[in-house]
């Protein structure tokens, strides 16, 4: 199964994004789990669940209550790709088997060094792609369309 939270906590993070540049006056641009979950087009839990996680590395701020919601703990142009990225995975995008090899078969011996190091040159350009990437960029593009 394809693991789409890191598109959710983007999607995410737009949302919240567009909120704060609308909210040009004093107050906060605070977002519902429940409105961000529409949007989403998930359950709210699912949005919880991330937004705790966002919460965690500082990316977002969570008030709990019934005038709670959700807003960014940053500005948007000091939001990259890579911290939400970092914030979300709890592993690489790649993986390789966890199989013990045939000690026999000199390829299958070599699999789990050669697979780790392709997996972490992945995870390296992935990390440097997107850490040129601000939560600015992508706002822009959104108010283009």
């Amino acid at each position: 199964m394809v693991d789409q939270r890191f598109a959710v906590s983007v999607h995410v993070m737009l949302s919240l994004a567009q909120a704060h540049s609308q909210n040009s006056g004093p107050g906060r641009a605070l977002v519902t789990s429940e409105y961000l979950a529409e949007s989403v087009r998930t359950n709210p839990a699912v949005i919880r669940r991330i937004v705790s996680r966002l919460a965690q590395s500082q990316l977002v701020n969570s008030f709990r209550g019934k005038a709670g919601g959700v807003e960014l703990a940053k500005e948007p142009s000091a939001i990259s790709l890579a911290d939400i990225y970092s914030a979300i995975s709890e592993k690489s995008l790649l993986n390789h088997s966890d199989k013990a090899p045939k000690r026999q078969c000199k390829v299958s011996c070599s699999m789990s060094k050669i697979m780790g190091g392709l997996i972490e040159g992945f995870e390296k350009n992935s990390l440097r792609y997107f850490s040129r990437i601000y939560l600015s960029d992508l706002l822009a593009e959104v108010h283009k369309n």
